[in-house]
């Protein structure tokens, strides 16, 4: 015989009050998190002033405009501008899961405000390229430098010879040097360009990817129905969320475009929670 539902009610908020006091939830008791991300795009017009003004309130291996550098977890590093000018450069974190995970802890510098340069320019490529020495001790990560000027080659390389996806035009992604997996174990990066004039085709795919505009100007269409067109242009950045139909276009019918990408689609791929679906 079925209790009054004002018994139920008064039963479930007394067991609930029993497993609070255990430190226990039962898994009817999840929240649920209705919030669907929507893309956004942040403008460079926008942003440098404010990164500008940052530097005046707010007291590496040598990187050139368009260069990749790796980072490695737990790895000691600092960053140096030996210019007149301003570097800005884009930080791309797995911070949120590892202190999702309770993984995060760090140790403070104390030997100098700068750490000494004890190795020459070009060593991580020499130790991890694809000829260097045996045995190398990888650590936590490998310490690359993708330079602008191969990447570049590279992607023009590939547009000559017709190696084109429909979805994401001429794609390539940067490799780890050892084991030609992912650029990083939970992210990893993208470079891909639009010819002239170029409307990809529609798809969708799981993991969270940002876009950052290297070269151009275009549009990036999410969703088949109810379309949302994001119109970007050089160095302005984007997002994509999961699981969204998306198709890019490039504005321009005589330059090519080129975008940056990374995306947390490895960490999905070893949790095998990775889709993809083309329209």
């Amino acid at each position: 015989m079925s209790r009054p539902a004002t018994n139920q009610s008064r039963d479930r908020e007394q067991l609930h009050k029993k497993f609070a006091a255990m430190g226990l939830r039962g898994y009817w008791q999840l929240e649920r998190d209705d919030h669907r991300m929507e893309p956004k795009i942040w403008r460079w017009k926008e942003l440098y002033p404010v990164l500008m003004e940052t530097t005046e309130v707010i007291r590496p291996m040598y990187m050139q405009p368009g260069d990749l550098l790796i980072q490695p977890n737990f790895a000691w590093h600092d960053h140096a501008n030996n210019s007149k000018e301003p570097i800005i450069w884009i930080d791309a974190l797995d911070s949120s899961l590892v202190n999702y995970l309770t993984a995060s802890f760090r140790d403070e510098w104390d030997e100098g405000t700068q750490q000494p340069l004890t190795k020459s320019d070009g060593t991580s490529r020499r130790l991890y390229g694809s000829i260097r020495q045996p045995n190398i001790e990888l650590g936590s990560g490998v310490p690359y430098h993708y330079k602008w000027a191969e990447t570049l080659e590279a992607l023009q390389t590939a547009a000559r010879e017709g190696t084109h996806d429909p979805y994401d035009g001429v794609l390539l992604e940067y490799k780890n040097p050892i084991n030609g997996g992912s650029t990083f174990r939970t992210m990893t990066c993208y470079i891909q360009m639009l010819t002239p004039g170029q409307t990809t085709k529609f798809h969708r795919h799981t993991g969270i990817t940002h876009y950052h505009v290297i070269k151009g100007n275009g549009t990036f269409v999410v969703d088949q129905k109810d379309t949302k067109e994001i119109h970007w242009t050089e160095h302005d950045s984007f997002t994509l969320p999961p699981w969204r139909w998306h198709a890019h276009g490039n504005n321009s019918q005589t330059e090519p475009a080129i975008l940056f990408s990374v995306t947390d689609r490895p960490l999905l791929k070893m949790t095998g929670l990775d889709r993809e679906e083309n329209g």
